[in-house]
């Protein structure tokens, strides 16, 4: 029996084992895998995957955005971020409004324009912020927990079918390596 392949298999666990103290197959596969495909003759590939992974990134964002627009067309919501700020806001008593805006990652003329948008339509209220004189606070509003109510099971379908095609284990691996990408 020919063992040249698992000699390789040991040549890089030992290089591995050199570099890194974790004992997890899984950042040992990760890590083989940049061995591997990622190289320093690799240069220009790398560039181009790492264009193709933030196109990606945008057609999955733009996907998500059409399939729930056909849901928010029903409602007063008009976008799914003012869906979010609603989500947000009926998890906690208020917001001041610029953490809102930070929080969903948005431009600060833009987050308050969904703020205006949702005050407008009497889904949220704005109020003075104690602490801070020149702040104000928003939060939700009866109506806005009523449209939220109404929206949260279809938009959840929308969510569960964007999902579908991954199985659990992959939910939770594209969740983490999403998160090192935003941290």
């Amino acid at each position: 029996m020919d063992y040249t392949l698992l000699k390789e298999l040991i040549r890089y666990v030992e290089e591995y084992q050199k570099k890194y103290s974790s004992d997890k197959i899984e950042e040992f596969t990760i890590w083989l895998n940049n061995e591997l495909f990622n190289g320093k003759n690799r240069v220009a590939e790398a560039t181009h995957d790492e264009l193709l992974i933030a196109f990606k990134l945008m057609h999955l964002n733009k996907e998500l955005r059409k399939k729930t627009k056909s849901v928010l067309s029903e409602s007063k919501i008009s976008s799914i971020d003012e869906y979010s700020f609603l989500l947000h806001l009926s998890h906690q008593d208020s917001f001041r409004k610029m953490e809102l805006v930070e929080l969903h990652n948005l431009e600060a003329p833009t987050g308050i324009e969904i703020i205006k948008r949702l005050l407008k339509n009497g889904l949220i209220e704005e109020f003075p912020d104690e602490e801070d004189k020149r702040a104000k606070r928003i939060k939700i509003r009866k109506k806005g927990v009523e449209e939220l109510n109404g929206l949260k099971p279809k938009m959840d379908s929308v969510f569960s079918k964007f999902s579908e095609p991954l199985s659990l284990n992959e939910k939770i691996q594209i969740s983490g390596i999403l998160n090192k990408l935003i941290d």
